[in-house]
């Protein structure tokens, strides 16, 4: 059973359609008639996007060449997750969209005690019966982005005949794969995302990465919808970047991460891990148009907190079901990204069999701990409140 939730994200009319096609020709006409006067109009930067190129969500999903048995994993699991009608009072419960305050014009993050309610509004929504009512209209577009330049015969073909079968793989072909190419990779995908296709909001993932993408897509649904709601309180536009925010980090002297030209201070700007966030079309955009300009910082999830940091109307949304962290926290039910999970785990959580893996053995390392975000203290104590 289907049912058309949000309409209006790809509503199109023709009021009006008719007499202007008329003046159009009328136009045209006296133009012939007076000489043939020869004129042209340039849309002045507004873009033009097919309607089959138009998305509510991008997944841009960074990969290696050679790791097809990742991506063919995503393709057979969550890829086939689509988001469901929510009880109504799911944005009510977990969701929420800052306000800007009245005489700072400053946005009002979510307080520790706000973040904790969210959370344990989402913890008990899960308990409740989940009608299995899909939404139709929602359109999702997968690109797993590949660096090609410098790859063998062999890998190419590979590439090749994977690109024929499923006609996903963003295809880098000035860019050579590797970690220190990262955060470029990361500009020329967006830039190319940007310029190609229309979408309200972008998530980017590593291939390691689990998604939990139904219920992911329905909450950006409800908070899209929760957003239009609040629109009319006030006048400035409120962009999105969605994950799990570190702003303690102190910059990295050494191994891959060293980051040698890091000079703004002593600790990283508050970021989103790297294992999954999602930005908003206009925070791509920015980055896309500016890409030629912004520091290429090593850590790509560092870079882009970095580029964003000035902008006061973006929603920083820490959300601890998010886990994206190079090493994975302890596994919870009510986590909606599981960073660092293998093509058999994948597979494994998408068949039902198992959510978590390895918690409970003595040999694996003990995860990070789990917090809330302070946005009211300086970043190098923002994250201390453990949930």
């Amino acid at each position: 059973m289907a049912i058309g939730r949000y309409q209006h994200l790809h509503k199109r009319t023709c009021i009006g359609m008719v007499p202007l096609f008329c003046c159009f020709l009328a136009g045209v006409c006296l133009t012939v008639l007076i000489g043939g006067t020869r004129q042209t109009c340039e849309s002045m930067g507004a873009r033009v996007y097919e309607p089959e190129n138009s998305y509510f969500l991008m997944l841009l999903i960074v990969s290696a060449p050679g790791n097809v048995e990742r991506r063919n994993a995503i393709r057979e699991t969550y890829l086939n997750l689509r988001p469901r009608m929510l009880n109504e009072s799911y944005q009510e419960e977990a969701i929420y969209v800052p306000l800007y305050e009245e005489g700072t014009g400053q946005l009002l993050m979510e307080s520790v005690q706000k973040q904790r309610e969210l959370l344990e509004g989402y913890r008990r929504w899960q308990l409740k019966k989940v009608k299995n009512i899909k939404v139709i209209n929602f359109k999702v577009k997968t690109l797993f982005a590949v660096g090609t330049y410098g790859l063998s015969r062999s890998e190419r073909k590979t590439i090749y005949e994977e690109q024929r079968v499923y006609n996903d793989v963003l295809e880098l072909e000035d860019l050579q794969d590797s970690y220190g190419n990262l955060t470029t990779k990361i500009i020329q995908s967006m830039t190319h995302i940007d310029k190609v296709y229309d979408f309200k909001y972008l998530m980017k993932v590593d291939d390691d990465s689990y998604l939990k993408l139904d219920l992911i897509s329905e909450d950006l649904l409800s908070y899209y919808e929760k957003l239009h709601q609040v629109r009319s309180r006030h006048h400035n536009p409120i962009e999105l970047y969605w994950g799990y925010f570190k702003g303690a980090a102190t910059v990295q002297q050494r191994g891959q991460w060293k980051e040698s030209n890091y000079k703004l201070c002593d600790r990283y700007l508050p970021y989103a891990l790297g294992g999954g966030y999602v930005l908003s079309k206009n925070l791509v955009t920015f980055i896309a148009s500016y890409g030629l300009s912004l520091s290429a910082f090593k850590s790509e999830d560092m870079a882009v907190g970095t580029w964003l940091a000035p902008f006061g109307n973006i929603h920083r949304r820490h959300d601890v079901r998010f886990d994206t962290a190079w090493m994975p926290r302890k596994c919870q039910p009510y986590h909606l990204v599981l960073h660092k999970r293998t093509a058999h785990q994948m597979k494994e959580i998408y068949d039902g069999h198992q959510l978590c893996h390895n918690e409970e053995q003595p040999s694996q390392p003990q995860g990070p701990k789990e917090y809330f975000y302070d946005w009211s203290v300086p970043p190098s104590q923002c994250c201390k409140t453990f949930v």
